[in-house]
């Protein structure tokens, strides 16, 4: 493993350098943009695995929802999973996104389940609970040319987001998209695989998802939205700097309201495209 992390540059995501995954496809190769960025090391072992420990500055051992054993090492810029080999559709989504919550938030970043896209030259965080829709709104966003940051793990660095791997899951096809799938995580999902993008866009703000009658936004205060953020952000027994959190609640932000009916979708879209438009017309006037 430390003869790959000599002759190979290893891949670019989340904010991070990863080595040790170069036959992950989903995750771009590290180049020059990267430099800089937290590096980890991610292995396999095939033994029993230590016991859990609490994540504290340093380190931190869990057992995964798979009876899988993950254990991260910030002294050593390491992550190991213990247990049978994973396959690199799952090392590209959902594994790795433990691994980069927490070296990212030792790294001073803040980390939260969210997908984002980029339009009007921003980056755009969708936030919501497990089933509110975030992956196939994104999906249906990128069949209509919106480029997609990331599918579920949003990290920022002040105000800059980073991006994810490129794909995005989906649990149901998405009528209407018209993107290309194949079936992974055992067949359980269906992955749409996304066009390459820069490895970091400056964040514009935050879109909340819920299921309701009709297609609506609804403008959050500040002190709403850094309430929300607070509660929401990864690992919160870690330290975070409250200037950064602050810093992420002047952004503007949202409410989408929308009906479980994939009819919606044109309308979330028009909707979406409208008031990030005239939000970032707004600003470019200040």
């Amino acid at each position: 493993m430390s003869g790959e992390i000599m002759s190979t540059p290893g891949r670019g995501v989340y904010g991070l350098r990863v080595h040790g995954l170069d036959g992950v496809t989903e995750l771009p190769p590290a180049d020059g943009a990267t430099l800089g960025w937290a590096t980890v090391r991610v292995g396999q072992l095939h033994l029993p695995p230590p016991p859990p420990v609490p994540l504290d500055d340093r380190r931190g051992t869990r057992i995964l929802a798979d009876g899988r054993t993950l254990a991260v090492d910030r002294l050593r810029g390491t992550a190991t999973f213990y247990g049978p080999p994973l396959a690199p559709d799952v090392l590209a989504h959902p594994y790795l996104a433990p691994v980069a919550t927490t070296v990212n938030r030792w790294a001073g970043r803040e980390t939260f389940h969210s997908g984002a896209f980029v339009l009007a030259g921003r980056a755009w965080a969708v936030l919501g609970p497990r089933t509110a829709g975030k992956s196939s709104l994104l999906a249906a966003l990128a069949a209509r040319g919106l480029p997609i940051l990331t599918d579920d793990i949003l990290v920022v660095d002040g105000v800059d987001a980073f991006a994810g791997p490129r794909c995005v899951d989906l649990r149901q096809p998405v009528p209407g998209v018209g993107l290309p799938t194949r079936p992974v995580r055992a067949g359980d999902q269906l992955r749409v695989g996304l066009p390459p993008i820069a490895p970091r866009v400056r964040l514009g703000g935050w879109l909340f998802l819920r299921w309701g009658a009709t297609v609506t936004l609804t403008r959050l205060s500040g002190a709403a939205l850094l309430a929300r953020l607070a509660g929401q952000r990864s690992f919160g027994q870690l330290p975070s700097d409250p200037a950064a959190l602050l810093s992420l609640a002047v952004l503007p932000a949202w409410e989408l309201t929308r009906p479980r009916d994939w009819a919606a979708l044109d309308d979330t879209h028009r909707l979406l495209v409208d008031a990030v438009t005239a939000t970032s017309a707004v600003g470019a006037t200040r």
